[in-house]
């Protein structure tokens, strides 16, 4: 007589119960998933962790990137080189990115590099000294400087103290830069907007902070937005000059311009890379506050359409042509002579 036994075959169609080895199997799979969930997050963790103090480490350091290409160019064009200025809070993985983007265009005037400094805040008397350094160490002379974003600020403070200690800053290239706080636009506007008329029962507090969570998931706006809305306070001495200071982006955002004064040499051509339809900063506010500021420069502008806001690293080819435009008409290259023709 056939036992009745859960393990016996079953009658067709109907399905074989589970097996022991089988409820072993499956409860080791679920057990090796979570460590290996618990080993993908502590390793994601790490990894931040890791990144954050290399980019603290390097903090008012210059870089600049060892390849052949950048080799090159230094023994093409002995004795300068750009410096690319990040924008707030810009992390020097990502200013490196942008630097590599721009690269190939930089590298048709000088050598590429960038200098690390947004996890400690702005503080411009850092930066000199490292160019200083640097220019020392390198024997520069002549200077391209690319303000990305709020980078631009730091340029315009940076020039002038430069040109006084024996570097020309021979261009200074505005990518998406604002000219001051008042052309910095809330990127939250529009999703407060959208929260109030989609989830209007979470009241004011509800729709600010679905605005501030949308503001901060945008990775080109987040830094701007934080800068123009934070309400950091900090008296600046008189007796200084306030651009010297250790002080923090954001209050160095809005200080700026009204603390500066002038001096960037009006053999200095200035760029202008903006996309009209910015969602960060309003490019026209921000250009026509640039010829305010630099009435005695030769200017040039050319329209980065739909790539948004400083963002080289996500359209590397338009910025390359548009860098390559501004560097022909600001900085063009000497011209080969050509040999007279003699009869006697």
């Amino acid at each position: 007589m056939a036992k009745n036994d859960a393990t016996a075959n079953p009658e067709p169609g109907q399905p074989r119960g589970a097996q022991p080895n089988q409820q072993a199997g499956i409860g080791r799979r679920s057990v090796l998933l979570s460590l290996t969930g618990a080993a993908a997050v502590t390793a994601f963790r790490a990894n931040i962790a890791a990144n954050y103090l290399i980019t603290d480490n390097l903090s008012f350091q210059v870089v600049t990137l060892e390849n052949a290409a950048n080799n090159d160019a230094a023994s093409q064009f002995p004795g300068a080189t750009w410096y690319l200025l990040g924008g707030f809070e810009v992390s020097n993985g990502t200013a490196r990115r942008k630097l590599e983007a721009l690269q190939p265009a930089m590298n048709e005037r000088a050598q590429a590099s960038y200098i690390g400094y947004s996890n400690r805040g702005i503080d411009v008397a850092q930066l000199f000294i490292a160019i200083i350094r640097d220019a020392y160490v390198r024997k520069i002379n002549t200077v391209y400087l690319y303000g990305d974003s709020f980078g631009g600020m730091v340029a315009v403070a940076l020039a002038p103290l430069l040109e006084q200690n024996g570097l020309h800053v021979k261009l200074i290239v505005f990518g998406s830069s604002p000219s001051s706080v008042a052309d910095v636009k809330d990127p939250g506007k529009q999703y407060i907007s959208l929260a109030g008329a989609v989830v209007p029962y979470l009241g004011i507090v509800g729709r600010l902070t679905w605005g501030v969570w949308s503001g901060l998931r945008n990775p080109n706006g987040q830094d701007m937005y934080a800068a123009a809305k934070s309400g950091v306070q900090t008296s600046f001495d008189g007796e200084q000059n306030s651009l010297i200071l250790n002080t923090s982006q954001a209050t160095f955002l809005k200080a700026f311009p009204a603390q500066y004064d002038g001096g960037i040499a009006a053999s200095t051509g200035i760029g202008l890379l903006y996309d009209p339809q910015d969602f960060i900063v309003d490019a026209a506010s921000a250009i026509r506050g640039w010829h305010r500021l630099l009435p005695a420069n030769n200017f040039f502008r050319y329209d980065i359409a739909n790539t948004g806001h400083a963002s080289p690293e996500i359209h590397p080819e338009t910025y390359q042509t548009a860098l390559r435009v501004l560097q022909d008409v600001l900085a063009p290259l000497p011209s080969v002579p050509r040999g007279r023709t003699r009869y006697f």
